[in-house]
Parts: structure tokens; C-alpha cells; sequence
């Protein structure tokens, strides 16, 4: 028994002493990424473009990465590509004295989806009834979509269902801009206009239309 137990003792200190020894091998995977690390992946140059990204951006995306590293480089690139102004519309004399039928303002879902701006539904003098989006900015999304929603804020792709209304892609991640209501629909029983990337599976933003 008292062999035994010697044994035990003499496996044990070896295996601290490996521990201790390799140290600096193996510490990197319990080590939680910080913001000033680089990205994974990145050319040089682009180092320098994700490093000028926002503290809570470049930790959520190292965060990702440990998870998924596909998705999390897609994200980056994504995200240095660059901002997306929408092209200028001619409603803007059109909806002067045109009060809202609801509105809402688009909110930050987390570091990475989020929204700035107001959302609202107007009737025209002829009728017809387009969301508007005012002082309107968000991330770039792939494939990002608008869409009119059942759910008064669905954060997820699962609360969003199947019963939604889309408008159409998104024509710019800023700018103000104006998507058309099709007659055959009730507009009433949508709760929200979200903004959504198909490509990603995921809620950027949405606004509560009250």
C-alpha cells in the first residue's frame, strides 16, 4: 500500500513538472483573446484596418473565431470592406406633412448587429404606404435583407419565423431610404421592420413600430 501511494506521489510531481515545463506550449488555449491581439488570417495590412475597428468589435470577433473560424473571417472582411451609402431617393418631397402610421428606432443587438435610426410606416397623398428609414446606420451585412415582422423585436432567426414580409435587399447600411408597401397587404399586423442577413442567418437590426 505505502508503494502504492509512493507511486502515486512520484507520477503526480512528474506531471506538474511537465506541466510547469511546457508551459508556455499549451497556455495559449486557456487564455481568452484579447483585443489587442492580431486577427487570425489577416494579411499585414489588414491587421492595421482591424486593430482601428471598435474594442467590443475586435473582441467579439476573436471571441468567434475560437468557435467558428470560417465565419469569424468572413466577418472581418465584412466588416473592412467598408460602409455602403444607399442611393438618394425623390420621396423627400413627397413625405412633407405625411405623419407616420408607426414608427420605432432601431436598436444595438449586441457588438457586432446593431442599428442606429428610426424606422416608420407612411402614407403617401396618393396611397400608397412605403417604410421609411431615417438617419438610418448598421454594420454591413451579407445579403442583408429588410423585412417586416410579426414579433415585436425578434433578436434571432428563430423569432423572426416564417411569417414575415420582405421588402427587399437593403439598399445601403447608411443613408435614409424608402421601401414600398404592396397594396395586398396589411401592413397592421407587423410588429417590427428588422434588417436581416440571409447569409449569415442573423438579426442586424430591428426597430419596434408602435
Amino acid at each position: 500500500m505505502e508503494f502504492r501511494l509512493r507511486f502515486i506521489f512520484l507520477l503526480l510531481v512528474a506531471f506538474i513538472a511537465a506541466a510547469v515545463w511546457t508551459f508556455p506550449a499549451w497556455r495559449g488555449a486557456f487564455r481568452q483573446p484579447s483585443a489587442s491581439d492580431p486577427f487570425p488570417g489577416l494579411s499585414l495590412p489588414m491587421q492595421e484596418q482591424f486593430l482601428s475597428l471598435p474594442l467590443a468589435q475586435r473582441e467579439e470577433l476573436l471571441n468567434m473565431h475560437r468557435q467558428s473560424p470560417s465565419r469569424a473571417l468572413e466577418m472581418v472582411a465584412l466588416a473592412l470592406e467598408g460602409d455602403s451609402p444607399a442611393p438618394i431617393d425623390e420621396l423627400g418631397a413627397a413625405l412633407e406633412g405625411a405623419a407616420p402610421l408607426a414608427r420605432g428606432d432601431f436598436i444595438v443587438v449586441n457588438a457586432l448587429n446593431w442599428g442606429e435610426g428610426s424606422a416608420a410606416i407612411y402614407e403617401l397623398a396618393d396611397g400608397r404606404r412605403i417604410l421609411r428609414f431615417k438617419d438610418f446606420r448598421s454594420p454591413p451585412g451579407a445579403d442583408a435583407r429588410v423585412y417586416l415582422a410579426r414579433d415585436l423585436q425578434p433578436l434571432s432567426a428563430l423569432e423572426l419565423g416564417s411569417d414575415f414580409l420582405d421588402l427587399g435587399r437593403l439598399k445601403g447600411n447608411i443613408g435614409e431610404q424608402s421601401y414600398f408597401l404592396s397594396d395586398d397587404h396589411d401592413w397592421t399586423i407587423y410588429r417590427s421592420a428588422v434588417v436581416f442577413s440571409r447569409h449569415f442567418d442573423t438579426v442586424i437590426t430591428v426597430a419596434t413600430l408602435r
